[in-house]
């Protein structure tokens, strides 16, 4: 009967994290950008312990996240300088909160009061040189070429002059890994693709569906519930079982 209990108890455990993971996808459905998690089960294996102890017969089932980074999400015009979309795998380079570089699909990019590009997380955003891409007060008119060249005209007859240019790098998608603060790593900092394009004016929202979220999480939701009920079963069918035993004895 216990192992009834564990069955059901890991199933609900399962249940709890997939639910999660469905309702941070459902809160980041407006963040541009954002990739959606899935939860997966994991294999377990009974391994001998080195001891020559006997097998564990109590073996959880793990959970395992995985990313949709395949497919893009809506693209919406902005028509705003500085709003990017990253054309098909390129991915954009910026530094997380201890320096170090990461790479992220969010293109809502801006400056702040001391001129460095941001994205609108505040995440720093790097050039081709791995600094952070500053702008000095008084550039005039910016904008991002296709190519990632970030451009200032100081007047409307003067030239676009390059001051910049953003480090655009194509991942293969199984070398990213997402950290517990959104964005993406790999093993090693990867080189700038010169090859990568970004569309300006254009922005990438969430490639979370919202009819298939919901849908999911209600399915979840029954699914635990059901797990609950096979708990309850199970509490019943041992009772049962102790009475039967006190009754023959």
């Amino acid at each position: 009967m216990d192992r009834l209990i564990y069955t059901a108890l890991s199933a609900m455990q399962r249940s709890s994290e997939r639910q999660a993971v469905t309702a941070n996808n459902l809160a980041n459905i407006e963040t541009p950008g954002f990739r959606a998690e899935m939860a997966v089960m994991q294999q377990g294996y009974l391994v001998a312990p080195a001891d020559g102890a006997a097998l564990s017969t109590r073996v959880q089932a793990g959970g395992e996240m995985l990313h949709d980074l395949m497919r893009t999400g809506r693209a919406v015009m902005t028509n705003r300088p500085l709003d990017l979309m990253m054309e098909g795998g390129a991915w954009l380079a910026v530094a997380d909160a201890s320096g170090a570089e990461a790479y992220t699909r969010r293109g809502d990019l801006r400056f702040d009061s001391e001129g460095r590009l941001r994205t609108g997380a505040g995440e720093p955003v790097l050039g081709v040189d791995g600094t952070p891409v500053v702008v000095t007060a008084g550039a005039g008119a910016v904008r991002v070429a296709t190519d990632g060249a970030i451009e200032t005209q100081l007047a409307a007859d003067q030239p676009w002059v390059e001051v910049a240019r953003l480090k655009l790098v194509s991942p293969a998608p199984a070398e990213l890994a997402r950290g517990v603060d959104g964005l993406f790593r790999t093993a090693t900092p990867l080189d700038a693709d010169p090859l990568a394009r970004v569309a300006a004016g254009t922005l990438e929202l969430s490639n979370v569906e919202a009819a298939a979220v919901l849908v999911e999480l209600i399915e979840q939701s029954r699914g635990f519930e059901i797990q609950t009920k096979l708990l309850t079963a199970a509490k019943d069918m041992d009772e049962s079982t102790a009475r039967l035993m006190r009754i023959e004895s």
